[in-house]
This record gives structure tokens, C-alpha cells and sequence, in this order.
């Protein structure tokens, strides 16, 4: 820890490289990497479903441009998540990734800005699961790396 910064910023840089044993930090390594992987799978869902289908999102007032957005975001915070492996950015993937289940979920059951979807909708199941997954195993990550208490190495 660097004396001149607070302690929650060195837990927020923490890494993988945090955990004492080896193996530890391998498959912490492989929790972010699944949980990225996620991400970036839910933004280009959400780009293929803003424009490649017959049926385009796009053409929906205000949810088209959301789609849009979060398909960009999703995928940069995703390769950020894999590239720099620090709690913080993990800890934004997962919320990113739960955020998304609870606008899907409400969507479908509630409806949103007008616009009301159906779990029988192409692609509806399949973001839902691999968003739920991407989010445990990125939480999972997060939890491993904050209770590390720091022992490891730095970085």
C-alpha cells in the first residue's frame, strides 16, 4: 500500500497477482477471462440485435439507441475487464452484466419507455443466461481478489 492514497483505491487495484498461491491466481485469472468474454458476447448480442435482424431494435424509439450504447459499452468495459484484471474494472463488468439482467427481466415482464418485449423473442434466454453467468463469474473474481487481504505481490 502506498501511504498517500487511500486504503479502498489500493483494494480497488488489486489483481489476481494479490493471491498468495499460484494456482489461486490462475483461476481467478480464468474467472475474469469467462466473466470478459460474457460481456463482450452481450454487447455484440446487443449490436446484432440492433441491426442485423429482420426486425431491427434499432427502429424502436429510445430503446434502439440504448441498444446501441450498451453494445458499444459492453464491449469496451469487457476488454477492459480482460486487460487490466483490477477489482475496480471487474467489479464495473459485473455491475454492467447485472444491470442488463434487471433491464431485461423488467422489459419483458413490466415493459420500458413504451416498449414491452417477450421471453419468446429470439436471443431473449440466451443474453439472459450468459449475462447471469458472465456476472457470477466476474463477482466470484471480485470476491477472491478483495478477500486476498493483499498478501500476494502487487499488480
Amino acid at each position: 500500500m502506498y501511504r498517500d492514497r487511500p486504503w479502498w483505491l489500493d483494494v480497488l487495484l488489486r489483481g489476481p497477482s494479490a493471491l498468495a498461491s499460484a494456482p489461486g491466481r490462475a483461476i481467478v485469472t480464468l474467472l475474469i477471462a469467462g466473466g470478459a468474454a460474457c460481456t463482450v458476447y452481450s454487447g455484440y448480442i446487443h449490436l446484432y440485435l440492433w441491426g442485423r435482424q429482420q426486425f431491427p431494435y434499432r427502429d424502436i424509439p429510445t430503446i434502439g439507441p440504448l441498444f446501441l450504447i450498451q453494445g458499444i459499452v459492453a464491449i469496451l468495459i469487457g476488454l477492459l475487464v480482460i486487460i487490466i484484471r483490477r477489482l475496480g474494472a471487474v467489479l464495473v463488468g459485473a455491475g454492467l452484466l447485472v444491470a442488463s439482467v434487471a433491464a431485461l427481466v423488467i422489459d419483458v415482464e413490466v415493459g420500458m419507455f413504451g416498449f414491452k418485449d417477450s421471453w419468446s423473442v429470439p436471443y431473449v434466454k440466451t443474453t439472459l443466461y450468459e449475462e447471469i453467468v458472465g456476472a457470477v463469474l466476474l463477482l466470484v473474481a471480485a470476491g477472491a481478489i478483495a478477500w486476498s487481504g493483499g498478501s500476494g505481490r502487487r499488480g
